[in-house]
């Protein structure tokens, strides 16, 4: 026995099998080593990792796809937000408030359910992922964007289209009508302020890496800003036209400025004709055109010329009538034309309105044609050019200041005694105020704070959150060949500077269309004095280019070789001018580099001096 028991041992430490409970069964027990053990321990713990990761797999493949949906769902939503926010921008414009009412009902509708899509915790997740964690973050704010826009924007809108859009309002035999309009100011400001915040936070978004999503998002960002003016003007109208036209009661007096835009200034033409309106409780009345050469001109200027207008224009602003829109900040012009009126007139007026033919066309498109003593028709398309350049051929040298003034004058009473749709006025004065054919400055401080935030103001842009480059010109030869200049202005987003600063290329052509064979049956009105340098045919103009505020002019080039003559500073802003002389048929082109504020990022906006339909290229 015992040594059977010593052969099971050694059997067993020999890997014989021997029966368990001493029995003669064929079940036997296998004693495994240490490494066998080891190897299956790892197997189990590896089974398990792989049944974890599979799982986690599982669900972030399942997540990835629940996101994928949601996303496509987002981005249907925000497409068919966009498509409605099309429309109500055309309503806007259109001054259509039914069709405006459906737009804005449909965008609140798709904003709102893009925005609770991207409200989910889903988001916030992926929000949180590495690199297109970024791109989530900027789409989740485009879409809130979209629904602070729908929330705090369109209701005020919508509620006050009705009064904004002048579908309430009339104006017949000269007398306007705006009803209920100032009851929406404080709304429409609110509202105002509400998108101003909304653009300036998605300016602060990094740009997606995703270029579909960047695009969309500059879409937004691009409708958004022109809603905003569109909101601007509106709510600045609301706020003072009811006394400005005394629809609400009262009397004010206003210097209209009748401008030539053939013989250019800064903020538009030479004013060839001054004249003076009566708004009596919403009732509009003309007293008559002054021609500005029956102005006369004085010793000294009639307002303290600071010594940065004196380098730049010469005291000319401020004694000649019509030198006194020689700067492009028409609050300087209203101030300056007021206190001339004053001191040659001896009547104190409300405000300043500069108008010019272009808005005279425009607005005679929606009144119909006025016919003049000698038969000419003025209308809808032949205003512009007959004022502009025919008139000069068609009436002698003696008669042409005063005809201009008459035309002015006929072309002006006949716009104000018209019966037509409001909505119709609204919309071609808009389009007159987008294009600088019509300005206004008020003498009434409060008045003309609201004004200054809007296009119709002309005045500078020095708030550095707001970067504009302006680009101005005068006529250097006291003529009328500015017809002839041909001018193209373009700005374009060149680079991000290494300290983070943008920059913009702004790209002026400026072409001579008159031929050598024009010269000699032109008359000597038209081509004007022949200073030193300057022959027949040719176009003198002095042009300034105006940086940003808090910006800088970082370079140019012109394809004569030279620069600008004086580089200044004007209300702040650094100012680069120069003299330019073209020669018939011959063009110019000037390329500047400019810079925005350090730490904006709103995109750069363009102001110059107005253009005439057909001279641009």
């Amino acid at each position: 026995m015992e040594s059977i028991a010593g052969d099971e041992n050694s059997a067993g430490i020999s890997g014989i099998s021997v029966p368990e409970n001493g029995g003669d069964g064929h079940r036997y027990r296998r004693r495994m080593s240490r490494e066998h053990r080891r190897r299956l321990h790892r197997r189990r713990v590896i089974k398990r990792i792989a049944i974890v990761v599979g799982l986690i797999l599982a669900v972030l493949i399942a997540l990835g796809m629940w996101f994928g949906v949601s996303a496509m769902k987002v981005r249907n939503e925000v497409a068919q937000a966009m498509s409605a926010a099309t429309a109500m921008k055309s309503a806007l414009t259109n001054a259509d408030q039914k069709a405006f009412s459906s737009g804005s009902e449909r965008f609140s509708d798709h904003a709102g359910r893009a925005y609770r899509e991207t409200s989910s915790v889903l988001w916030s997740v992926a929000e949180k992922t590495p690199y297109y964690g970024r791109d989530v973050s900027v789409v989740r704010a485009a879409v809130t964007a979209m629904e602070n826009m729908s929330s705090q924007v369109i209701s005020p809108i919508d509620d006050a289209a009705g009064a904004v859009m002048m579908t309430d309002a009339s104006f017949s035999g000269g007398t306007i009508r705006l009803p209920d309009l100032d009851k929406y100011a404080d709304s429409l400001d609110l509202a105002s302020q509400a998108l101003h915040t909304t653009i300036r936070s998605l300016d602060e978004e990094p740009t997606a890496h995703v270029s579909q999503i960047a695009s969309a998002v500059s879409k937004a960002k691009s409708y958004m800003t022109t809603v905003s003016g569109i909101l601007d003007n509106a709510t600045a109208f609301a706020t003072v036209a009811p006394s400005m036209l005394t629809t609400t009661g009262g009397t004010r007096t206003y210097l209209l400025l009748a401008q030539t835009n053939s013989e250019l200034r800064a903020s538009g033409g030479l004013p060839g004709s001054w004249g003076i309106v009566t708004i009596s409780n919403g009732k509009v009345e003309l007293q008559g055109f002054t021609a500005e050469g029956g102005l006369p001109w004085l010793d000294e200027p009639v307002v303290e010329l600071t010594s940065e207008e004196k380098s730049l224009f010469t005291d000319k602003l401020g004694r000649m009538p019509q030198d006194v829109n020689l700067t492009p900040d028409f609050s300087r012009t209203g101030t300056i034309a007021r206190a001339m009126w004053k001191k040659t007139h001896n009547v104190e007026v409300d405000g300043v309105i500069a108008i010019d033919p272009v808005f005279l066309q425009n607005m005679l498109a929606v009144t119909g044609g006025v016919k003049l003593d000698d038969g000419t028709v003025l209308d809808g398309s032949t205003t512009a050019k007959y004022l502009l350049s025919d008139v000069y051929a068609a009436k002698d040298t003696s008669e042409q200041d005063r005809y201009f003034s008459e035309a002015a004058a006929a072309a002006f009473q006949h716009i104000i005694t018209s019966s037509s749709k409001p909505r119709d006025f609204l919309k071609a004065a808009s389009t007159s105020v987008a294009g600088g054919h019509v300005l206004v400055w008020s003498a009434h401080e409060d008045e003309q704070n609201v004004l200054e935030d809007t296009d119709i103001s002309g005045t500078l842009e020095t708030r550095q959150s707001n970067p504009q480059v302006g680009v101005y010109f005068s006529d250097g030869t006291q003529s009328k060949m500015d017809w002839y200049l041909r001018r193209r202005v373009r700005t374009a987003f060149q680079k991000t500077a290494a300290n983070g600063v943008l920059q913009y290329t702004v790209t002026i052509t400026l072409t001579n269309m008159m031929t050598t064979s024009q010269i000699a049956t032109t008359p000597q009105y038209v081509l004007g004095d022949q200073k030193e340098g300057v022959t027949p045919g040719d176009i003198n103009t002095a042009m300034y280019v105006y940086a940003p505020a808090g910006g800088r002019l970082v370079d140019w080039s012109m394809s004569d070789g030279k620069g600008f003559d004086i580089v200044s500073v004007h209300d702040g802003l650094t100012v680069g001018g120069r003299s330019i002389t073209l020669k018939p048929g011959e063009s110019m082109k000037i390329v500047v580099h400019v810079q925005s504020s350090p730490g904006i990022v709103t995109p750069l906006t363009l102001r110059q001096t107005p253009q005439i339909p057909g001279r641009t290229d």
